[in-house]
C-alpha cells in the first residue's frame, strides 16, 4: 500500500510538472494605435496657416490589457517637448477626433501614444509645417466690463466676449449661443473665491455653474470655455499688464494658451491676473481682472481680448 501512494505521489508530481512545462506564458503585446483617413483629417506633411485647425483621428486597440493612459505631445525642432494631452482612463479601445490649432512654430512633430495596464506604449506621429505665408490676425479689445456674480441684481452675470455684451439671466438664455462665459462667487471653495467659467462646466463633471445658475440646464447650447491654469499655478511665468496692454494682434494670445493646463474653471479670478482661455470655437484670448470683489453680491470687472 505504501509503495501504491508513493507511486500515485511520484505521477502526481511528475503530470503536475508536464503540465506546467507545457503551459506557455502569454507574451504582453502592447496596445495598438491609428491614424483614421479621410478629407476630413491633418494629414503628414500638411502646410498650415497659424491659428488655423488641425485635426487628428486616432484609433486604439488595448491587446493585452486595458488602455490606460493616452498622450499628445508636439516636439520642436530644438527638442522642446510640448504636452497638449494627458488623459487618464480605463478603456479597451479608443476612437477620437481631436481638434488643435496652429501655433507659430515652423515644424512640429505631433506624437500620439497610448499605454496599458501592463505599462506598455505604442506611439504614432506625424510632421506639420507652418505655412510661411501665415500673418497675425486681428482682436476684439474691450477695456472695462463689469459683471455681478450669482447674488448681484444689479449687472448681468453672462458674457458674449466677441462683442462685450453682458446678459442677465433671462436675456442669457434667450442668447444662449452667444454665451461663452459666465462667473460667480464659489462659496463652496474653501476659502471662498470669485470664478471664471462658461455654461459648459455643467458637461464636465462640476455642479456649480448649474448650481448658481439653475436656467443653463435648460440649454440646448452650453458654450464652454478653457481657461489656462498655468499662469496660476506656478507652471509658467505669468502675464503682465504690460504684456497684455502691448498685445495688438492674436500673436500672444495664440501662445499664451496652453491645451494641457485648460480647464474647465480658474478659480482664485483675483485683480491683477491675466487668464489666457481658449472658447468652444477654438477662438483665443486674454483675460485682465481689474476688480473682484470678495462676496456673492459683488462684481469683477475685466478687460478683454479675443481672437476676431
Amino acid at each position: 500500500m505504501k509503495k501504491y501512494f508513493l507511486l500515485v505521489s511520484i505521477i502526481s508530481v511528475l503530470t503536475i510538472i508536464v503540465i506546467n512545462g507545457c503551459k506557455k506564458d502569454k507574451p504582453n503585446v502592447p496596445p495598438t494605435i491609428s491614424f483614421k483617413t479621410g478629407a476630413g483629417y491633418t494629414q503628414n506633411g500638411a502646410i498650415v496657416m497659424v491659428g488655423r485647425q488641425l485635426t487628428f483621428g486616432i484609433q486604439a486597440q488595448g491587446t493585452s490589457a486595458v488602455i490606460t493612459n493616452f498622450t499628445v505631445k508636439k516636439v520642436l525642432t530644438n527638442g522642446t517637448v510640448v504636452t497638449m494631452m494627458d488623459t487618464g482612463m480605463y478603456n479597451s479601445n479608443l476612437n477620437l477626433n481631436l481638434i488643435f490649432y496652429q501655433n507659430v512654430e515652423t515644424q512640429a512633430t505631433w506624437v500620439f501614444t497610448v499605454m496599458d495596464k501592463n505599462r506598455m506604449s505604442s506611439s504614432i506621429s506625424m510632421v506639420i509645417y507652418k505655412d510661411p505665408n501665415s500673418t497675425y490676425g486681428g482682436i476684439y479689445y474691450f477695456p472695462s466690463i463689469t459683471v455681478g456674480y450669482q447674488s448681484n441684481t444689479m449687472y448681468g452675470n453672462f458674457l458674449d466676449p466677441y462683442t462685450g455684451q453682458v446678459y442677465s439671466t433671462d436675456s442669457a438664455t434667450a442668447n444662449q449661443t452667444k454665451v461663452n462665459m459666465l462667473f460667480y462667487y464659489e462659496l463652496t471653495n474653501t476659502p471662498p473665491c470669485p470664478v471664471l467659467s462658461s455654461a459648459g462646466e455643467m458637461d464636465n463633471g462640476s455642479l456649480d455653474a448649474e448650481t448658481y445658475y439653475p436656467c443653463i440646464a435648460n440649454w440646448t447650447t452650453r458654450n464652454y470655455t478653457a481657461w489656462d491654469i498655468s499662469y496660476d499655478n506656478g507652471t509658467n511665468t505669468p502675464l503682465t499688464p504690460s504684456d497684455f496692454n502691448a498685445a495688438e494682434n492674436d500673436s500672444l494670445l495664440i501662445v499664451s494658451y496652453h491645451p494641457v493646463w485648460g480647464k474647465m474653471k480658474f478659480r482664485y479670478a483675483y485683480a491683477g491676473k491675466i487668464v489666457p482661455f481658449q472658447t468652444t470655437t477654438g477662438k483665443f484670448g486674454l483675460i485682465y481682472i481689474i476688480r473682484a470683489d470678495s462676496s456673492a453680491t459683488g462684481i469683477m470687472q475685466l478687460a478683454v481680448k479675443i481672437q476676431q
